[in-house]
C-alpha cells in the first residue's frame, strides 16, 4: 500500500470508551469460521447466521462489544469463553508417537453425524459434542497442551454456534471490507489508513478537505478524528456522495453535522439569489415544494461559501481520477504550510504526482512512502 505526503506531524490517537449495543446500531458479527457480517440490531427482529443458528436481535441490546456469545435453543444467547493457549501449561508430553488417522477416534461416522444433527437442532450443545470427540479419541491424551488447544479450537470452529460481537469502528470496518470486498475501499489496509490520518495531521478542530472514492471509509475515519469546531468537506462525483460505509458506523447527529459534501460539477458554481415565486392561491403541495427548494438553495449556498472560505488544514485524496488533476483543482482551497496526502493502491499514479510536485515551487518536503504489514503466524 502506497501513500504520498507533504510534511508530517504526529497526532494523538482517539481513545474510544467501551460501549454496549443499542437498538438500531450496526454491529459486526464474527463467526467461528472467521467469516463476518454486518447486521443492524432492529428490535423485535431475528438475526440469522446461517448454519450457526439464529437469535432475536433484542438479545444483543445492552450486550458489551468484544465478548463471545453462544446461541442457545429458543433464539437466546449467553456469554461464552473460547478456548485459547493462555492456559496451556508446559509438560513433557510430545506428539512423536501419535498416529494421526481416523482409527484413533472410537466414535463411528454415523455416531458423529448423529451428534452433528442433534447439535444443529439444539438438543446437544457444541461443548458436549467436543467433549465426546476428545473423550473417545485415543490420541488426544498423548498430545501436548498446545496440540490439545489447537484440536479443541478446530472443533469449536466446526461445531460451536457462537460469535464475537464487534463494534463498527474505523479499524474493524476497514478490516472487514479489506477481506470481504477490498475494491470497495480501494484496497486500503488499516495500517495504511492510520498512516494517512497521521501524515495529514488530522486533529480535533481541523478543517479537512477530502476526496474519497472508497465509499466513505476515509470520510468516516476523518469524522472520528474531529470534534466541535472541526469540519470534513467531501468533494464527490455524482449528485450525491457515495459514502455508504459511514451509515454503518453509528455516528450521532452532531458528528454527521460536521460533514459537508459538494459534487465536482458545483465546484466553481456561482449561486444566484433564490427567486422561486409561489403561484396565486398555492396549494399545500406547492408550499411544501417551495420550502424544500428554498432550503436546498440555502444549504447549497452555505456549502459553497464554506468551500470558498478556503484555508483548509489538510487535503486528503483517495481517488479513481489522476491525482494531479485533483490536486490542481483543490490546492487553491488549502491553507499555507498545510498537509497534502494522496493515497493510491498502485504506485504509478503516485510516482507521476511525486515527480510533478517535486518540480513545483508550491510544495515542500515531498515524500513517497509505502506501508508494509506482516501478520504473525
Amino acid at each position: 500500500m502506497d501513500a504520498m505526503n507533504v510534511d508530517a506531524m504526529n497526532v494523538d490517537v482517539m481513545n474510544v470508551d467501551p460501549t454496549v449495543v443499542k437498538g438500531g446500531d450496526h454491529v459486526i458479527i464474527r463467526m467461528p469460521s472467521t467469516n463476518a457480517k454486518i447486521v443492524c440490531v432492529k428490535p423485535d427482529t431475528t438475526i440469522s447466521l446461517g448454519k450457526f443458528g439464529s437469535f432475536m436481535a433484542n438479545e444483543l441490546i445492552g450486550q458489551t462489544f468484544g465478548h463471545s456469545y453462544e446461541i442457545e435453543k429458543g433464539g437466546t444467547i449467553k456469554p461464552h469463553q473460547l478456548s485459547g493457549f493462555d492456559d496451556a501449561g508446559i509438560t513433557e508430553a510430545n506428539n512423536q508417537k501419535i498416529n494421526d488417522d481416523p482409527s484413533a477416534q472410537k466414535l463411528t461416522f454415523e455416531q458423529i453425524e448423529e451428534l452433528k444433527a442433534k447439535g444443529l437442532a439444539g438438543d446437544v450443545s457444541a461443548q458436549e459434542i467436543i467433549s465426546s470427540l476428545t473423550e473417545n479419541n485415543e490420541s488426544f491424551a498423548k498430545k501436548t497442551e498446545f496440540s490439545k488447544s489447537k484440536y479443541i479450537q478446530r472443533k469449536q470452529r466446526k461445531f460451536m454456534k457462537s460469535f464475537v460481537l464487534l463494534e463498527a469502528t474505523v479499524y474493524n470496518m476497514c478490516d472487514f471490507f479489506f477481506v470481504v470486498n477490498p475494491t470497495k475501499i480501494r484496497g486500503i489496509r488499516s495500517d495504511s489508513l492510520s498512516q494517512v490520518l497521521s501524515l495529514g495531521n488530522v486533529y480535533s478542530t481541523a478543517r479537512v478537505l477530502a476526496v474519497d472514492d472508497g465509499q466513505g471509509l476515509l470520510i468516516g475515519a476523518l469524522l472520528t478524528r474531529i470534534s466541535n469546531g472541526g469540519l470534513v468537506f467531501g468533494v464527490h462525483t455524482g449528485d450525491v456522495g457515495n459514502y455508504d460505509i459511514t451509515r454503518y458506523m453509528n455516528f450521532p447527529t452532531e458528528v454527521k453535522d460536521r460533514l459537508r459534501t459538494l459534487p465536482w460539477t458545483k465546484l466553481h458554481h456561482k449561486m444566484e439569489p433564490f427567486v422561486d415565486v409561489l403561484p396565486d392561491s398555492p396549494s399545500e403541495q406547492d408550499i411544501m415544494g417551495h420550502e424544500r427548494r428554498r432550503r436546498g438553495h440555502a444549504k447549497l449556498t452555505e456549502t459553497i461559501d464554506t468551500l470558498n472560505e478556503g484555508q483548509f488544514d489538510a487535503l486528503i485524496i483517495s481517488t479513481n481520477f489522476n491525482p494531479i488533476s485533483v490536486i490542481k483543482k483543490l490546492v487553491p482551497y488549502l491553507g499555507g504550510s498545510r498537509m497534502l496526502v494522496v493515497y493510491d493502491q498502485c504506485k504509478e499514479p503516485l510516482i507521476e504526482a511525486y515527480a510533478q510536485l517535486r518540480e513545483s515551487t508550491e510544495f515542500l518536503n515531498v515524500q513517497l512512502t509505502e506501508s508494509w504489514l506482516r501478520e504473525y503466524q
